[in-house]
């Protein structure tokens, strides 16, 4: 009985320390497990830490914007892109008001200077090369500039040149003029903006739209911008007997196809410089446009590029022999619907110029960028190119 009792003792001593090594193992390999996962997770943390996009640079440029309709469908949409921008670039836009006359012009220059701009993009420009010498007068960098104001300050030392995305805007009035004569039109409206007022890029769309013409088309010409005036210049010139196109060189489905169809000219085709937006895709979809000459609205990027170049130490690596850069983007000449709404779809999300595009061009993060580099991102923007993505 006794030898029954040791053994029966005998194996459960064994059971119990069996159980004890077995929990001790499955510790063990509990503990290891969740040390290895730890371990995996924390380097996948670092990974994706390093993985992140920096915003460059370290301390916040602020760089003024000068427009001349806040309200006006390109404006918008290059807030919008500016916005995007800024959340990988460490940057702020300080936008001006309705620029009408010189001192407006000079008030507002004054006003980025107090605000502490280091930048200042001339979108919109009254007064030539003195806004120019205005900019440079408070130390900032200027980015911009019409042609005839390029000539004048190309070798200032802030000036940092400009990457039209409109072409030239000679050459995008000659577009809408070589159009009018292709459709076979002898009798039209032409909106001119700002040519009457020496606005340097309504006077080069107006010279290229009437070179293009020739003498055989009947012109009624509507000055100026939307007020009292332009207004009743327009239903007047709606009234034209025999009208047969309505052509602007700005905006023309936000200030001329409503007033078209309330007018009842069904027959009147529409024509305009423009914007790549939901606004005008819906207007070739209605039937309301048919011929649209848009800027790149992305290449507006290129200013954070050439000022953010500038402010790190490394604005010659743009220039040549001293003199900066002109350059442009292809511009967009669209005539279906199927065209704007490929360009609006990468514009909206794939991004034409992404920010990450645009910081290879920044020779702090990119030894390499140059000139050529420059040039080659800034031609990447064709039509074809964005339909084959």
């Amino acid at each position: 009985m006794k030898k029954l009792v040791s053994v029966l003792m005998a194996m459960m001593l064994i059971f119990s320390l069996a159980a004890c090594q077995g929990e001790e193992a499955a510790e063990e390999t509990t503990a290891t497990t969740t040390e290895e996962a730890t371990t995996e997770e924390t380097a996948t943390t670092e990974e994706t830490e390093e993985a992140a996009p920096a915003i460059y640079p370290e301390e916040k440029i602020l760089i003024g914007v000068e427009i001349y309709d806040p309200t006006e469908s390109e404006t918008i949409e290059i807030q919008k892109y500016f916005e995007y921008l800024s959340e990988h670039f460490n940057v702020e836009f300080k936008y001006s008001e309705a620029i009408q006359d010189a001192e407006q012009e000079m008030k507002f220059i004054e006003d980025c200077a107090i605000a502490g701009a280091q930048g200042f993009y001339a979108y919109y420009n009254v007064t030539g090369a003195e806004q120019m010498l205005k900019v440079q007068e408070y130390g900032m960098y200027y980015y911009g500039g019409s042609s005839e104001i390029y000539e004048a300050v190309k070798s200032e030392p802030n000036y940092v040149g400009v990457i039209s995305g409109n072409g030239s805007d000679y050459e995008n009035g000659k577009a809408l003029g070589e159009w009018v004569v292709d459709q076979g039109y002898t009798n039209v409206i032409f909106a001119n903006g700002g040519a009457d007022f020496g606005v340097g890029i309504f006077v080069e769309r107006q010279q290229g739209f009437l070179d293009a013409i020739g003498e055989d088309v009947n012109v009624t010409v509507v000055r100026g911008f939307p007020g009292d005036q332009f207004f009743a210049d327009q239903a007047a010139a709606l009234a034209t007997p025999g009208l047969e196109a309505v052509i602007a060189s700005f905006n023309g489905v936000d200030f001329w196809a409503q007033p078209i169809a309330s007018a009842g000219l069904t027959d009147v085709r529409l024509a305009t410089i423009g914007a790549i937006n939901e606004n005008y895709m819906n207007a070739f979809e209605g039937g309301q446009l048919d011929y649209l000459v848009a800027g790149n609205i992305e290449s507006t990027g290129f200013s954070l590029v050439q000022i953010i170049n500038a402010l790190d130490g490394h604005a010659d690596a743009y220039k040549e022999d001293g003199v900066a850069l002109s350059y442009s983007v292809p511009t967009f000449t669209i005539n279906s619907v199927d065209d704007i709404k490929r360009i609006l779809q990468v514009q909206n999300f794939d991004r034409i110029f992404s920010a990450d595009m645009l910081k290879e061009q920044i020779v702090a993060l990119n030894p390499e960028a140059n000139l050529e580099t420059l040039k080659a991102l800034a031609d990447s923007g064709t039509l074809e190119n964005i339909s084959n993505r």
